[in-house]
């Protein structure tokens, strides 16, 4: 599993340096996208949320953090803080609908509560997992109007343990 971390890290290293030179003529850069998401976590079968940002360097390459929280089910709850990279293709001679894979990293806290005993009443019956790892996946966006983003995406976080797949409905503004 190391090597294929190393393999798609240095891929994500070489797209990103293959783009920069690029970015001074592009008309794309500098733009810029602010929303949220709403969706499905695969893990605990349950819904997860946040916000996120991007910015775009390039015509087909673009930065995108996010913070989420996975809600409570099954007795566990994540916290998540990604950095994706994007790279996104036009659909349509407008620019207005595009796919793009997702490459990128992410830091999960996952918190767990022991259900096999509810009858603890003590806080040792919960405990916090903190995990490193890559997320992989697509996306498909729409631009409605010139500040109104929509995107419908599908990724796997690859956590030690505790990988998950998230499916979300995204809105954002763009500027």
């Amino acid at each position: 599993m190391t090597r294929i971390k190393t393999i798609i890290m240095s891929a994500l290293v070489a797209a990103m340096a293959s783009t920069i030179p690029a970015s001074a003529a592009s008309p794309y850069r500098g733009e810029k996208s602010m929303g949220i998401y709403a969706g499905y976590a695969t893990r605990n079968e349950s819904a997860t949320a946040g916000i996120y940002f991007q910015y775009r360097f390039a015509r087909c390459f673009r930065i995108a953090p996010s913070a989420g929280y996975d809600f409570r089910h099954k007795g566990e709850d994540a916290m998540t803080i990604d950095l994706d990279f994007h790279t996104p293709f036009a659909l349509n001679q407008a620019g207005s609908v595009n796919i793009y894979p997702i490459a990128g990293v992410g830091y999960s806290s996952f918190n767990r509560r022991d259900i096999d005993h509810p009858e603890r009443s003590s806080t040792d019956s919960r405990h916090r997992y903190d995990r490193l790892g890559i997320n992989l996946g697509g996306g498909l966006e729409y631009f409605a109007s010139p500040t109104l983003r929509l995107a419908l995406e599908g990724k796997w976080r690859g956590r030690t343990d505790y990988s998950t797949g998230i499916i979300a409905l995204s809105i954002g503004y763009r500027f």
